[in-house]
């Protein structure tokens, strides 16, 4: 997995885009970049400092579940975790009906309906010994506890490690080292983000990893980090799914 500088990381993974999926409130000239998760494969990363968000932070997700029969378990949307549990980790029960939200021994569930298929904004935003939860758009629960400081070994993205793959499409997944303003993360959720000019983010400071389904050669996945490292490479434009990011098969 590399690290790159900022100003590389928004020059390159903002300019990805694939075939966009169809959502009412999509504005025509963006779209997220989202990776197709066929229930047998994950991107599994080593652990990174730049996840080692504890008493505030933010990620924000696009995401679609698309099964249709229970599937046996609650499917992960992301998770970083080690030996003695998930510092944070994310899922959406196995009836659609609800997230589910792990942090250490914690866990609690959030009710919404995600049995439309279709896309759907996602953002939790950890403060302190809280976690908001919102969905496109709307605050629906904060919980009484926080991302909890645990040794991870592992960052997975459409699964809960080695288990609970995901099935459907995940993207534009973004991660900062501060809480974001939901009006921000609104504001940004249909936008690209930028360190100056019309798309210039007030927080990109606080910007540690995003997503980069849309180019290979990355990994997936991006870490903010030394400019000498960077070396982003060609953009891959074409409709991606699990089998071109290098996922790994699930049992």
């Amino acid at each position: 997995m590399k690290y790159f500088h900022k100003q590389f990381l928004l020059s390159a993974a903002m300019m990805l885009a694939i075939a966009p999926l169809s959502v009412a409130a999509q504005e025509p000239q963006f779209a997220p970049v989202m990776a197709e998760f066929s229930g047998k494969g994950a991107l599994l990363l080593p652990p990174m400092p730049a996840l080692d968000i504890n008493g505030s932070g933010t990620i924000e997700l696009w995401m679609a579940a698309k099964w249709d029969a229970d599937p046996g378990y609650d499917p992960g949307l992301l998770s970083y975790a080690g030996a003695q549990g998930p510092r944070f980790a994310v899922v959406v029960t196995a009836d659609r009906q609800a997230l589910g939200v792990y942090a250490g021994k914690n866990y609690a569930t959030v009710p919404f309906d995600f049995s439309d298929a279709a896309l759907h904004h996602l953002a939790l935003i950890s403060i302190g010994d809280t976690v908001s939860i919102m969905v496109d758009g709307e605050q629906l629960a904060t919980l009484d506890y926080g991302f909890v400081n645990l040794p991870a070994d592992n960052f997975s993205i459409g699964a809960l490690g080695k288990f609970s793959p995901f099935i459907g499409d995940i993207g534009q997944v973004r991660i900062w080292d501060e809480p974001i303003d939901p009006d921000v993360l609104i504001d940004f959720s249909w936008r690209e983000i930028a360190a100056d000019g019309p798309n210039a983010h007030p927080d990109i400071d606080a910007l540690v990893g995003v997503s980069a389904f849309g180019n290979p050669e990355t990994g997936g996945f991006i870490f903010v980090g030394s400019p000498d490292d960077a070396d982003i490479g060609a953009a891959n434009n074409a409709p991606i799914d699990d089998s071109e990011i290098g996922l790994t098969d699930q049992p």
